[in-house]
């Protein structure tokens, strides 16, 4: 259920510090952060744009919609860790069990689901041979969310490839919870810090190499995403009060939500010439766009990212993400039969498909676990 929240306090009536307290008493009291489904929106259709429309455009700035899975880390690593700061804050401590439950449940069985007519697919369909076996020969690595550790992504066609993020984002779930639950004070902060100094020292080390050819230590090492890690430190400076002020100052004004996306946009203009830093840069103007998007609930791209259809497409942007290549390659299939291929039909043609699957496996499947999510895992309300 969305929180009614007020409008920031105007800084002509009460002074800053008084304001920003204010604010993150507001912050603190939200339940469900209604401007994040709009960006996971932004964040699919970027991907889904990358995977079509991308290059036949000629602006350097909408070849990098693969940096839509970045966005997707940053809100997810935020949102988990806002969940068990206030898990924490409650009752001190919080259930490891019922945590791993409900994300259970909420993705294996729509990831198996699709991974199972990937089965079927490549099987029956996939002509061949070389990449029929070369998926059956990752498919283990698919089935333990390790394919970021085991699949190369340097070969021309892997099929089911967009696995990586995902395994990334199941072993941010199995991991980090275990630095919130047993840390205290500023240790899970710093620890999030000392990896992220960690992880990226080692991806940009070994930027140059193919990371099949890397000792496995090396390759976890460096598939821990900058802005998974970005989330978790930004979930922690907005819980603290300290922090959150700080960082109201700059995200909480009016103007600085559209300030953050023109940031963000301005980053990825120039992102080729970031050299090994360009990640992390990124990732970091994502930080800021979540920042203001969430620290008042007023802000100024709220009326774009809260329109209920954005709202849903964000809502099932996971399903859309595991069907996008499906949806994508059956209508250029389509497109190729009555000869008018198109990039920009693709995506178009196959946003609207994963759109159409995405919804009904929502409603029809993935509802289902939803309801025994809630059943078997009850808890307070959460951030969402």
């Amino acid at each position: 259920m969305k929180s009614a929240l007020l409008s920031a306090p105007s800084a002509d009536r009460v002074g800053p510090a008084a304001e920003a307290a204010s604010a993150h008493d507001r912050y603190r009291q939200t339940r469900f952060f209604s401007s994040l489904d709009g960006l996971r929106a932004l964040s699919i259709l970027a991907v889904i744009w990358h995977h079509t429309a991308s290059a036949g455009s000629p602006h350097a700035i909408l070849h990098d919609g693969n940096q839509g899975v970045s966005l997707f880390f940053v809100i997810s690593g935020f949102l988990i860790v806002t969940l068990l700061l206030r898990a924490k804050a409650r009752s001190g401590t919080f259930s490891l069990a019922k945590f791993w439950g409900r994300r259970s449940l909420r993705i294996l069985p729509v990831y198996y689901g699709v991974l199972g007519v990937y089965i079927g697919l490549v099987l029956f369909l996939e002509r061949n041979p070389v990449y029929r076996q070369a998926f059956f020969g990752h498919l283990p690595a698919f089935a333990t969310f390790t394919s970021n550790w085991f699949v190369s992504l340097k070969n021309p066609r892997v099929i089911f490839y967009f696995a990586w993020s995902l395994a990334a984002e199941e072993q941010f779930y199995l991991v980090w919870p275990w630095f919130e639950r047993y840390l205290r004070g500023v240790w899970p902060l710093l620890a999030a810090f000392a990896v992220l100094l960690v992880t990226q020292g080692v991806a940009i080390g070994t930027l140059s190499r193919d990371p099949a050819a890397l000792p496995l230590a090396l390759r976890i090492i460096s598939s821990i995403p900058a802005a998974i890690l970005l989330g978790v430190v930004l979930a922690h400076l907005l819980h603290a009060p300290a922090t959150f002020r700080f960082l109201y100052a700059i995200t909480g004004r009016r103007g600085s939500a559209m300030a953050s996306l023109l940031l963000m946009l301005a980053v990825l203009a120039v992102r080729p010439s970031l050299g090994p830093t360009a990640d992390l840069v990124t990732a970091a103007s994502m930080m800021m766009m979540v920042a203001a998007c969430v620290v008042r609930e007023d802000n100024d791209l709220a009326r774009l990212l809260t329109t209920p259809w954005m709202a849903w497409i964000g809502k099932v942007s996971y399903g859309m993400y595991l069907v996008h290549m499906l949806s994508v390659n059956q209508v250029r299939r389509i497109l190729a039969a009555v000869h008018t291929p198109s990039p920009y039909f693709d995506f178009i043609g196959g946003t609207l498909l994963a759109i159409g699957l995405a919804s009904l496996s929502y409603l029809f499947f993935e509802s289902h676990f939803l309801r025994l999510k809630d059943r078997l895992f009850r808890e307070e309300p959460k951030p969402a």
